[in-house]
């Protein structure tokens, strides 16, 4: 073995600048050494029990470096110290300690540690004033989430007189949220230690919340006696985040591991024209994909919707019944019924398996814009042309009605209680999902076309009349990012959030292109090429793998996200022969409105 030489080659490892002048050995908890007040110091550990690196050699008191780091030595040892005592290696954790010199905990916090697992609260107490916490209203903070826990474990234990005595005399001096001690105090009604553990969403004294605790109480305490938890998979997820992040193409999962820096073959989104759909007779509007990914449901003119199924590309049923044309569509969360809203002023409950009609909806005066469901598989809300907004039950009953502007379009999240309306003029109205109430307003300086919510609410796109796409974030109300490129005036033009984690935006043009960005960078990714006329709609869907778009020119185009996706039919033979162009005349169109057409149209990719 060849080894470095030089004065770049090697680190100083000598006994003397580590030890403090402390020469003997002394045994050491896994965890700890026995020095209290100098963590993650060496002073234990003397060079005679240091084992030599590369016996034969003389290096006792050096140690080779194969480079050069920009990283604290004792912050890097500890971290690996800690994945090692995670993952159970313990004769190699105390091995590091013992070469190294360095310690994953000092004996007070050991002691605190164990203190929290062994549930010896009075310990613990007497630990948060001694171990460094630096003010009062963080020690009270932190007494107060070892309070509460025995609090938690004296009523499981059925010692109800304790625990009161607790929630009188100490957590009640430790906190003012009179809201978070109500609802301690309700907890002593609770007939059994079962009831107890699912009213608090606590999984009791010999579950995870005493791990639980210690994780939290490490927010009050320095990372250098206490290394928060878990933290070298902290920063493994830290890193392959700000990498997702960078990933101009971003539609699959992060899985080459930790080897390689991530990124999506490139291109990879979209992959080129893999199906066009064709079973319309008018303009296709809109396009919703099921949430389990197995079907597509279009929406048209011709006042039809059609479900398709994503395994072939067929159709699965065709719902028929509406006056006038279809104009949106809203699954349910469970995949199973499907809501249609339409012109005629009415919407429709369908169900996927057998296609059959199970609710109509009377309550609006003019053209239903647009609907969601909220949350669960039994009620949804409406918008229309009428000043209105409903929320149904899935019975036929309104559940609440409320006077609105003219909506042209809404997005819905349960999760913050959210509702978005977008106006017939420039104004993005917000209201409380749960009350109805009007929260604030977005002014944008055109028309707004369409609207669309990121899936975690931070971010909202606005399609406007004038050719552009604005990208708000919802928490600080600012516009963050303009697109542009495409064509839109007088048609509605659905945008839409694509790729992993909303990274991608995506809308048609009235020049028959469908446009894709990246979210994080603004830049232009593609232009899709696969309709003659204008694309109305764009949707996107992670459990399909797939981008599909419509258009006036009656078809669908199915475009996957990356070979081997389940949209991906580049196996399956098809209708019609491949390399076929994807527009056919009327009389084409009839002879193939039972279902799908390979075709290879062109993508122009912008790197």
């Amino acid at each position: 073995m060849t080894l470095p030489s030089g004065d770049d080659a090697y680190c100083e490892d000598t006994t003397d600048a580590k030890s403090n002048g402390i020469g003997t050995s002394q045994p050491q908890s896994p965890l700890s050494s026995n020095d209290p007040g100098n963590v993650g110091s060496a002073s234990s550990i003397s060079s005679s029990t240091r084992p030599m690196r590369y016996p034969g050699l003389e290096q006792e008191t050096r140690r080779i470096c194969l480079r050069e780091s920009q990283f604290d030595e004792e912050q890097v040892v500890r971290l690996l110290l800690q994945e090692l005592h995670d993952r159970g290696f313990v004769d190699t954790f105390t091995k590091l300690q013992q070469e190294s010199g360095y310690t994953l905990e000092n004996e007070p916090i050991a002691q605190f540690r164990a203190s929290i697992l062994a549930g010896e609260w009075l310990k613990v107490e007497e630990a948060l004033l001694t171990i460094g916490i630096s003010t009062q209203e963080a020690r009270n903070a932190a007494l107060f989430l070892v309070k509460r826990q025995q609090f938690l474990e004296l009523l499981e234990a059925r010692k109800l007189k304790q625990a009161l005595l607790i929630l009188q005399n100490e957590l009640s001096v430790l906190t003012d949220d009179v809201l978070q001690l109500h609802r301690l105090s309700s907890l002593l009604m609770c007939p059994s230690p079962e009831a107890l553990r699912v009213a608090s969403d606590w999984d009791g004294g010999n579950g995870r919340s005493r791990f639980l605790v210690l994780e939290s109480l490490q927010d009050y305490i320095s990372p250098g006696k206490m290394v928060p938890v878990h933290r070298m998979e902290t920063l493994f997820t830290q890193a392959i985040a700000h990498q997702c992040k960078a990933c101009s193409y971003h539609v699959r999962s992060a899985s080459q591991g930790l080897y390689v820096d991530h990124s999506c073959p490139t291109p990879v989104f979209p992959q080129g024209l893999q199906s066009s759909l064709r079973g319309h007779e008018d303009e296709v509007w809109y396009l919703a994909f099921s949430p389990d990914g197995r079907y597509l449901a279009s929406a048209s003119r011709d006042k039809s919707c059609i479900i398709w199924s994503m395994e072939d590309h067929t159709i699965v049923h065709r719902l028929s019944g509406h006056e006038g044309e279809v104009s949106y569509l809203a699954w349910s969360p469970n995949s199973k019924t499907i809501v249609s809203a339409s012109s005629d002023k009415t919407l429709r409950l369908w169900d996927v398996d057998s296609g059959d009609l199970l609710q109509s909806f009377d309550g609006h005066d003019e053209t239903v814009t647009s609907c969601r469901w909220l949350g669960d598989n039994d009620k949804f809300i409406s918008g229309g042309m009428d000043h209105k907004i409903i929320i149904w039950s899935t019975n036929g009953s309104i559940i609440k009605q409320v006077s609105s502007p003219r909506v042209h379009d809404l997005a819905v999240s349960v999760e913050r209680s959210l509702l978005l309306v977008a106006d017939e003029k420039t104004d993005i109205h917000a209201y409380d999902l749960a009350t109805l109430t009007f929260l604030y307003n977005l002014k944008e300086p055109a028309e707004v076309m369409s609207l669309a919510l990121s899936s975690d609410a931070q971010y909202c796109i606005t399609g406007l009349s004038t050719g552009e796409l604005h990208m708000w974030d919802l928490n600080t109300r600012l516009r963050m990012r303009e697109f542009s490129g495409h064509t839109q005036g007088k048609y509605v033009i659905r945008c839409a959030f694509a790729g992993l984690d909303d990274r991608l935006i995506t809308t048609g043009s009235e020049d028959g292109l469908a446009f894709v960005w990246n979210r994080d960078t603004g830049k232009l990714l593609a232009r899709l090429r696969g309709h003659t006329k204008t694309t109305n709609v764009c949707t996107w869907s992670t459990a399909a793998g797939a981008l599909a778009t419509a258009s006036d020119d009656k078809t669908i185009c199915i475009w996957p996200a990356y070979h081997g996706a389940p949209s991906d039919m580049s196996g399956v033979p098809m209708q019609s022969p491949a390399n076929q162009s994807s527009v056919a005349s009327d009389d084409e169109d009839k002879s193939m409105a039972s279902g799908a057409h390979s075709t290879t149209l062109s993508v122009d990719v912008a790197f």
